[in-house]
């Protein structure tokens, strides 16, 4: 219950009273800097004005809580309980906001909005701490026909598969995300080129190993087309340069994949190989 308690933002706890000494919730207040108390008098005339949740409908504690701060200090048995499930029902609500605005809700993984935040941050700690990052631009190949000859049902299906292939192989530090439509992006950071591309592959051979079964029960091979684009992190550029040549020549690779011949991962061609000689 302490720990709900704290977590909540419309909720100061100002102390904790428990003649046990040994009792798990004084330690857990001790780590908030939280005074506790083995004797509740001398609790409630420290900590006024506050309010007494009795929890256990204790008769001495509605007592003596009542006579220090008055009948309406003190919430004890059911109201208490409702107000506490009151409190982690806004807790609920509050972490599925926050999910719903960070992730994409077909797939699962962090939609377009927070990739780009998480891209700007990457690359200014690359360029602080002058390591390598890379972006991963994927598309998957021959979306439309899956639509087209399946139903939206079936692409569904298909992205959905898309997304688990990526939480499954991806690296810890690797931060995949929906982009929109049929496009997804990894971000790789302290990762070169044919570092990145080697990680690319891997996701591309799982993705061709594992078909999708559709509702139908007919079977769909999937692959896709990906590009490529790392920072060395020695570039002079602003941030919002570099992100900028990063998903332009990261997305000008995965449609040269495509006229490739698709199903394939590209680091180089006709798009210089380093962003920051992006136009020189």
């Amino acid at each position: 219950m302490l720990e709900m308690l704290l977590e909540e933002d419309l909720v100061e706890v100002i102390a904790v009273v428990d003649r046990n000494a040994d009792a798990p919730g004084l330690a857990l207040a001790r780590e908030h800097g939280i005074t506790v108390f083995s004797d509740l008098e001398e609790a409630l005339k420290n900590s006024v004005p506050c309010v007494v949740f009795n929890m256990t409908n204790n008769e001495m504690v509605e007592a003596v809580a009542s006579e220090i701060l008055g009948a309406g200090g003190v919430i004890g048995g059911m109201e208490a309980k409702l107000i506490l499930r009151i409190i982690n029902n806004m807790k609920k609500a509050k972490a599925e906001l926050h999910f719903q605005a960070s992730h994409d809700l077909l797939t699962g993984l962090y939609n377009r909005r927070y990739m780009m935040d998480q891209l700007h941050q990457g690359v200014s700690q690359a360029i602080r701490y002058q390591h390598s990052y890379a972006v991963a631009m994927i598309d998957l190949d021959h979306f439309k026909q899956v639509n087209d000859l399946h139903g939206h049902a079936a692409g569904d299906l298909v992205l959905s598969h898309m997304a688990r292939v990526l939480r499954e192989c991806v690296r810890e530090s690797d931060v995949p995300g929906r982009w929109g439509g049929e496009e997804f992006i990894v971000l790789l950071p302290h990762t070169t080129l044919r570092g990145a591309k080697k990680a690319a592959d891997t996701w591309l051979n799982h993705l061709n190993e594992s078909p999708v079964r559709l509702e139908s029960g007919e079977i769909v091979t999937v692959g896709f087309s990906a590009g490529i684009a790392m920072l060395e992190g020695n570039e002079k550029a602003d941030v919002n340069t570099l992100v900028n040549r990063l998903l332009h020549v990261a997305d000008g690779r995965m449609y040269r994949a495509k006229d490739q011949g698709r199903n394939r991962v590209m680091i180089e061609g006709d798009i210089p190989d380093a962003v920051h000689s992006e136009g020189s």
